[in-house]
C-alpha cells in the first residue's frame, strides 16, 4: 500500500529537477566555461602549453607582429586548444603574461574534437 502511496504522491508533486531547455541553468559567478583567446595580446610565449596538466594546449606557427610593453615583436606561434581534453583548472589564464587567456562563464558546446584558436 505504501507503494501506491508514494506513486500518487510523486505523480502529483512539481518535478525537482529544472525543465532544460526550457528553462535555462543558473551558472555561478567564479564558473570556468569556455576557453577564449585574445589573438591581439598572445605574443606566443608558450608559457600555457608549459603548465597545462592535460596537454590539451599545442603551439601552431603563425607569424604576426605584435606589440608588447612599447616593443613590437614578430609572434611566431599561437596557442590551439582542444577544447574537448581542457580540464578547465585556469592554470593557462593564470600564467599568461599578457592576459591574453581568459575563463569565460559561459557553457561551453559539446561533441569529441572541438577546438578554440586565437581570436
Amino acid at each position: 500500500m505504501s507503494f501506491l502511496r508514494e506513486v500518487l504522491e510523486n505523480l502529483l508533486s512539481k518535478p525537482c529537477t529544472i525543465l532544460y531547455p526550457a528553462e535555462k541553468v543558473p551558472i555561478p559567478e567564479a564558473f570556468r566555461g569556455q576557453i577564449s583567446i585574445s589573438d591581439e595580446k598572445c605574443i606566443g610565449c608558450s608559457k600555457c602549453t608549459l603548465v597545462c596538466p592535460s596537454g590539451c594546449i599545442a603551439m601552431a606557427a603563425d607569424s604576426k607582429e605584435i606589440e608588447f610593453k612599447g616593443k613590437k615583436i614578430t609572434r611566431k606561434k599561437r596557442p590551439h586548444v582542444k577544447l574537448y581534453s581542457c580540464l578547465r583548472c585556469g592554470l593557462c589564464a593564470q600564467h599568461c603574461p599578457t592576459e591574453a587567456i581568459e575563463m569565460q562563464n559561459i557553457l561551453s558546446c559539446s561533441g569529441t574534437d572541438c577546438e578554440v584558436v586565437v581570436k
